[in-house]
């Protein structure tokens, strides 16, 4: 029996962000309980993913102001991109801040933080989980039902479904409705690259 995904992340969210808004609690739980279904599925840490997903968000509500001064306060360079849409810097502030205050040592976990808006070519098997979970959590699901087909793709395989997603946004894009990060046009073609062989 696994513990309950509500209260394992909360020292983390205690000592990250202590008026962590329930909506934002409640996605965090929804990931949590399914990117550990997913790991379950594709052999994957079960645990590590849970960590992963509990730790992703922490930050997400934070003002466009917060992330600018917390990017600056660290040194980030940022893109033109990263300073239009700060919410992009969430995962890398977020990584930064747990390992700087002793929340997480692991560079899997804080990695698969950084990167859960773009994905990346070295996420492990248990970050695909916890970035697909963060994806197509049902909340998302009902809200946006063109994401099934993420959900669908990621049944074969994590990465499918990663590159399902990618594809979706860039999708998006054609029609304008936002500019992709360079990270995630590296990913989608690793991805597709990965898909590609399998």
């Amino acid at each position: 029996m696994h513990p309950s995904p509500a209260t394992d992340y909360l020292d983390l969210r205690a000592r990250m962000m202590p008026e962590l808004p329930d909506h934002m609690a409640a996605h965090i739980d929804r990931v949590v309980v399914l990117a550990m279904a997913l790991a379950r599925r594709h052999g994957a840490d079960e645990s590590r993913a849970a960590l992963m997903a509990q730790a992703h968000d922490l930050v997400r509500a934070w003002k466009r102001q917060d992330w600018l001064a917390a990017a600056e306060q660290h040194g980030l360079e940022l893109l033109p991109l990263e300073r239009a849409e700060p919410v992009m810097l969430h995962g890398p502030i977020g990584a930064l801040l747990l390992e700087e205050r002793g929340l997480v040592a692991d560079i899997e976990v804080l990695d698969a933080v950084r990167y859960h808006t773009t994905g990346h070519p070295a996420y492990s098997v248990e970050a695909w989980a916890m970035f697909v979970a963060d994806k197509v959590e049902p909340d998302k699901l009902r809200r946006r039902p063109a994401l099934q087909v993420v959900a669908e793709a990621a049944e074969r395989s994590l990465e499918a479904g990663a590159l399902a997603y990618l594809d979706l946004m860039a999708r998006d894009e054609e029609y304008g409705a936002r500019v992709s990060h360079p990270l995630a046009e590296e990913t989608r073609e690793w991805l597709r690259e990965w898909v590609g062989r399998r």
